[in-house]
């Protein structure tokens, strides 16, 4: 028993007159040329296949801002064989950018009405969190050390302290 193989059809490269002029249809061009499905290209690049047909139709109020819109275009562009960077560099003047200096209104972002990504909704005081968590630690592990006996128990006076000061 023989299996021939039967060619598939090669996607031929779009005519000069009908390249997509915007963003999307760009990436819709390319995505369809190699015949994958928004699924196909969300379960490789892990971004939702409706956050991809959004930014194929250039939907840009349902879509994160910033970044995260760059990362996804780039991401996109390079799994399709595309230069990532030059099409998020076309983004400037068609997406409209973050707004960083407006706080959210309720969870909703006040420019577009859309609810906020987890990078708009990060209090920039988090980090104080953290450094008081590290501390919190550290404290800690240097408790245990003196209770192993680890640590001489001199440092415990500050008697220590005074014979550096006269020196």
């Amino acid at each position: 028993m023989t299996q021939e193989s039967v060619p598939t059809p090669a996607a031929a490269p779009a005519p000069a007159g009908n390249v997509p002029s915007t963003v999307g249809g760009a990436l819709r061009a390319l995505r369809t040329a190699r015949g994958w499905s928004l699924e196909d290209v969300s379960a490789r690049i892990k971004f939702s296949p409706r956050q991809l047909q959004a930014l194929e139709e250039e939907r840009w109020e349902a879509l994160p801002s910033g970044v995260s819109l760059r990362g996804l275009i780039r991401n996109y562009a390079r799994l399709l064989g595309a230069d990532g960077d030059v099409i998020a560099a076309s983004l400037d003047g068609v997406a409209p950018p973050a707004a960083p200096g407006r706080p959210p209104v309720n969870g909703v972002h006040p420019r577009t009405g859309a609810g906020l990504s987890i990078e708009d909704e990060r209090a920039p005081t988090s980090s104080w969190g953290w450094l008081i968590a590290i501390l919190v630690v550290v404290a800690i592990a240097i408790a245990y050390a003196f209770w192993q006996g680890w640590l001489p128990q001199e440092w415990l006076s500050f008697q220590w302290l005074a014979h550096v000061i006269t020196q």
